[in-house]
């Protein structure tokens, strides 16, 4: 069974910078259709498993029956505080809501999941120098074929400088399971 990362980054500064209210906990503000959360939203995936255009808000991937759909979330300068003129944001997922009857998924369960990424070594720009940390995942596992649900993302914004959380914010993607020419096609919108 394949694992399916699903990458959502989100445009941070510019959220912040569009001023929307910043919502609570339990009541995160809406970033609104699709068109209006491709403002702020880019999911991705690896390529194998894409079946539309990548970097929006809505993404469709192909699946079977049993894998696993494994989602986190970035900003583009997450981390990156150096220049940032006390500007630096980074999200994390906090509830996932489906409004499906059928389950087709699991619920997803939040998981510490280890990670390696390699860098640039200071000493020379074609030395690679590793770097292990923990990150935050969310896991599901596709269950069966069936019809679109509708699902909510929260996150929240965190200050990096501070480490306060400066918002709450949800999107509404969809998930589709459908037998496809190869497996099962997931359709996260």
């Amino acid at each position: 069974m394949a694992t399916i990362d699903i990458l959502c980054v989100i445009d941070t500064n510019g959220l912040m910078k569009k001023g929307l209210k910043p919502g609570t906990l339990d009541n995160p503000t809406g970033l609104g259709g699709w068109s209006d959360s491709d403002s702020f939203v880019f999911m991705i995936c690896d390529g194998q498993y894409a079946c539309n255009n990548q970097g929006k808000s809505e993404l469709s991937i192909k699946a079977n029956i049993g894998d696993t759909l494994r989602w986190t979330i970035t900003d583009p300068s997450t981390g990156l505080i150096s220049g940032q003129q006390n500007k630096s944001f980074s999200c994390i997922l906090y509830k996932f809501k489906s409004a499906g009857i059928n389950k087709q998924i699991t619920d997803p369960v939040l998981k510490s999941t280890p990670a390696l990424t390699y860098y640039n070594s200071l000493n020379s720009a074609t030395t690679p120098s590793a770097g292990a940390y923990m990150c935050s995942s969310w896991t599901s596992s596709v269950l069966s074929l069936g019809s679109n649900i509708q699902y909510d993302w929260s996150f929240q914004v965190i200050d990096n400088f501070s480490g306060d959380v400066v918002g709450y914010y949800t999107w509404d993607p969809f998930i589709n399971v459908q037998e496809a020419a190869i497996g099962a096609e997931v359709e996260a919108l």
